[in-house]
């Protein structure tokens, strides 16, 4: 019998979800995480499943383990070794602001000045070598790195993505003559001009590296004591899992993990509902991450900035982050107003209803007060755990409703609607902002707390279709569980799209589908399960960011009328305009490679608890309503249910507001109807 488990470690709750192919049952666990600890909570969630580890065909795993080391900048004290006159790339980025008319900023690189060194060397743009790598320097800068103390090194040289031979070189004598410290190459993980974000990006894969390597080596050995004897599967920024053996070595492809197997997971549901243009809005303990899905496909970016003035130039799925979770903090400010978010309860102490040490109010805190989650609820699978509304009620009391001069209920009703305005708002950057009406678009509510606020931020923003998956709490987990392998490569070029041949443009493509198909071998794909998918970088001359062009399967016959025509298919599809004149930049040649996995059902996810319908006061914007309380096992395919009504599960609280309706799909998920 083939099992996979896919687990997805949240800055609150850890999910896992284990599915058996044979049978086709969905099992589930939701346990608390352990900052600092992570593999801790990963591992008390497989226990609760009973089944020997080494049973599992396949551990699939979204982490926040990269993330969380940027952000919180607790990564490996890192050093940057770039060409000489060049050290200050990271200080000087492009100059800009984090607000439009702000005159300070908060703008802390990754590797500070004085752990940037420079070597003497020098290649020009098209590659040709002006000054030979010194290797007397060499010797210095390693000297000085050995002196600093540093952990992991990042090399960024002048125009190496046009020629990487000095960077080669540098990096083989820096691991030979630093053995133990981690040397990442930019001409490896980013090889791509744009100095300044291949730059940060070796920069961030440096400083993640050996606490991801660290971590996934954990997870992979305490695994192995206990019998799984295969490669950990980990989630990528761009949708697509790598090994973990190098996971390690690629950490900043990692550095969305959790967020893009939702967005995979959500597109999926939504296909399957024959709903292809969705949203995803992903709700969770920490924080609120939403995507644009349109035609069933996550829209992918080439450069993502995770923080201020940390750009990343690795393929990711384009998501948008806010600080708007489950566990965000209300307060006052001095000024008297009410502030949500960005800082979070996370899992320890944890909202003040968990009864963990939390004081504070959250946004949970308000839901409980509210009525819309039930003090008697089990949230979670872990034992022990349950809700104490007298807490939260004290410290909406004292932290928001005393300053204001509101009773307890309406300062709850105003930190729903303050949390409520900030998700919409995100919605609106990644669908208005971009030129996609919000209302064409139905939303797909998850996470732990998305599915008890969907509805509402489906009203906000115009939508009138919410799509609720059977297992919303934990999508994070099943998208781990239905992601392919994906290897992506990218070789810049960087000339006139006259300049270039179609054999130039066959080599290339040859070259990286060969690569990928080799590396996809020694991961167990072959023959028909092998995808391979081709892309073009391009841009009209002198313009500063360019636009994915895809090519299809095909490798041969790119002539430059050809590469044009489709690049200017591509440019009026995206900006529905006239198309400016001039020639035409081939800035790179991508190909992607996808190793696919065996399809998983789309099943619900099964639960010991199975508790009798009931009813429950429950506060909406309109006033108090008595509503109905079900339980998700107990409705049927083809299910009609109606709003004002609350949907309980052992992952999550699902919430239909009044003048709402849902249908309830073959496969579990519910189709909610928002009237405007």
């Amino acid at each position: 019998m083939e099992i996979i488990a896919g687990i997805d470690v949240g800055g609150t709750f850890t999910d896992v979800l284990l599915y058996h192919a044979v049978s086709g049952e969905l099992r589930l666990a939701k346990v608390f995480s352990t900052p600092g600890a992570q593999a801790d909570g990963l591992l008390t969630g497989l226990r609760q499943f009973e089944v020997p580890l080494a049973e599992l065909d396949a551990v699939v795993h979204g982490t926040t383990v990269a993330t969380n080391a940027v952000l919180e900048r607790k990564g490996s004290r890192t050093a940057l070794v770039t060409t000489r006159g060049f050290r200050d790339v990271l200080e000087l980025r492009r100059r800009d602001r984090p607000t439009t008319y702000g005159l300070t900023g908060t703008y802390r690189p990754l590797v500070p000045r004085s752990l940037s060194f420079e070597v003497d060397e020098r290649v020009d743009a098209q590659g040709n070598v002006v000054e030979p790598l010194s290797p007397a320097t060499v010797e210095a800068v390693a000297a000085k790195l050995r002196e600093s103390e540093v952990e992991s090194v990042a090399i960024c040289l002048i125009s190496s993505h046009a020629n990487a031979d000095h960077e080669r070189s540098l990096a083989h004598e820096l691991r030979r003559l630093l053995p133990g410290v981690e040397v990442t190459a930019s001409f490896e993980v980013c090889p791509e001009p744009g100095e300044f974000e291949r730059a940060a990006t070796t920069a961030a894969n440096a400083f993640v590296r050996a606490p991801m390597s660290r971590y996934l080596g954990a997870v992979q050995e305490r695994l192995g004591e206990q019998g799984f004897a295969k490669d950990v599967q980990v989630m990528q920024s761009s949708g697509g899992l790598i090994p973990a053996r190098r996971g390690g070595e690629l950490a900043v492809r990692t550095l969305l993990s959790g967020p893009a197997a939702g967005t995979v997971a959500a597109a999926a549901f939504g296909a399957a509902a024959g709903l292809p243009d969705v949203i995803s809005c992903d709700m969770g303990g920490t924080s609120f991450d939403v995507a644009l899905i349109p035609g069933g496909r996550p829209a992918v970016t080439a450069e993502s900035a995770l923080d201020y003035g940390v750009p990343i130039k690795v393929p990711m799925i384009d998501i948008t982050t806010i600080g708007a979770g489950g566990g965000s903090l209300a307060s006052v400010d001095r000024a008297g107003i009410l502030q949500v978010g960005p800082e979070s309860a996370g899992s320890d102490p944890g909202p003040a209803c968990y009864g963990r040490g939390g004081t504070r109010p959250t946004v949970t805190d308000a839901n409980i007060v509210l009525g819309r989650i039930s003090a008697d609820q089990r949230l979670g699978t872990q034992d022990g755990f349950r809700l104490d509304r007298e807490a939260a009620v004290e410290a909406i009391r004292a932290h928001v409703a005393g300053p204001l001069g509101l009773d307890v209920t309406a300062a709850a009703l105003a930190i729903i609607r303050f949390a409520n305005e900030k998700m919409a708002n995100a919605i609106r950057m990644v669908s208005v902002d971009k030129g996609h009406d919000p209302r064409e678009f139905a939303l797909v509510g998850f996470g732990g707390a998305g599915p008890m606020h969907v509805a509402e931020l489906a009203r906000a923003v115009g939508a009138t279709t919410v799509l609720v998956p059977p297992h919303p709490g934990a999508l994070s987990a099943y998208g781990c569980l239905i992601a392919d392998v994906k290897y992506d490569y990218v070789t810049a070029v960087g000339t006139d799209v006259g300049e270039c041949t179609p054999a130039v443009v066959e080599r290339i493509l040859a070259d990286q589908a060969e690569l990928g198909r080799k590396t996809l071998e020694s991961d167990g794909f072959t023959g028909p399960d092998v995808v391979v998918e081709h892309i073009a970088e391009m841009s009209f001359s002198k313009q500063l960011y360019s636009i994915r062009v895809p090519l299809g399967s095909e490798r041969d016959g790119w002539t430059s009328a050809r590469l044009a025509e489709e690049f200017s298919r591509e440019y009026l599809a995206i900006y529905n305009g006239r198309n400016p004149s001039g020639a035409i930049r081939l800035i790179s040649l991508r190909t992607v490679v996808t190793g696919k996995r065996k399809p998983v059902k789309q099943v619900t996810a099964v639960s010991a608890e199975r508790a009798p319908a009931g009813e429950r006061t429950v506060v909406f914007s309109d006033g108090t309503h008595t509503v109905p309380v079900l339980r998700r096992e107990s409705l049927r395919s083809g299910e009609t249910l109606r709003g004002p009504l609350i949907v309980e599960q052992s992952d999550t609280t699902i919430v239909l507001p009044p003048a709402t309706s849902a249908a309830v799909h073959e496969n579990g998920s519910l189709i909610v109807k928002v009237a405007s």
